[in-house]
């Protein structure tokens, strides 16, 4: 685990001296019945087409005998037109490290965004990924937003259905910060194996 933690303070301190205009940096906490999560993505953006970034996630049980995830990916990212970007990612997840390649589509609007993602992985074998993200922030009052987030990953190979998960949060936004309710879903070779995490949530946008 301590090499984990090295890679993200690494990858944090390298970014720490660039352009804080330039600079997002977005942690997301929960406190959950099986385990407690810790989740960020930084951005830099190096110009109108190319930016850089850093996903990780740290999920730990409370007990010793229960499982650990971990995912870290680095990720660069090349604007094709507006809404298309090609990306290149190497990183870290259970069980070992991997290379990924894919396309992104993406839109977006002041209170929703949806982006759809598909490539391929290289992980002891080669995976085809895909993903969905989507965002909306409808209005409450005027300093409150509604807040409904919902990601999906999930591999395919040879073997079936290999890896997957389904994050969902449901809260409330003021200002920079974001609070409610997390639902984690996590599922392992072919689904023999699941994981759930349900309880409260904490995101900040620095």
């Amino acid at each position: 685990m301590k090499a984990k933690y090295a890679a993200v303070l690494i990858f944090s301190s390298a970014l720490s001296g660039l352009d804080a205009q330039q600079l997002s940096y977005t942690p997301d906490i929960v406190l959950g019945h099986r385990s407690y999560t810790y989740m960020h993505n930084i951005n830099y953006q190096l110009n109108d087409q190319l930016k850089i970034n850093n996903l990780t996630l740290f999920d730990t049980g409370y007990t010793k005998d229960q499982d650990r995830i971990f995912f870290i990916r680095n990720t660069l990212s090349y604007s094709l037109r507006k809404r298309w970007t090609i990306n290149a990612a190497f990183g870290m997840k259970n069980p070992g490290a991997f290379f990924s390649l894919y396309v992104q589509y993406r839109i977006s609007a002041p209170d929703y965004s949806l982006s759809y993602s598909a490539g391929t992985t290289y992980q002891k074998g080669f995976s085809l990924e895909q993903s969905v993200s989507f965002e909306y922030t409808p209005g409450l009052t005027e300093n409150t937003k509604g807040y409904v987030s919902v990601m999906a990953i999930g591999n395919i190979d040879n073997s079936g259905y290999p890896r997957g998960l389904q994050f969902v949060r449901v809260g409330v936004k003021q200002d920079k910060m974001v609070y409610g309710i997390a639902s984690n879903f996590d599922q392992f070779n072919n689904a023999k194996k699941t994981l759930e995490n349900i309880g409260a949530f904490v995101k900040y946008n620095f």
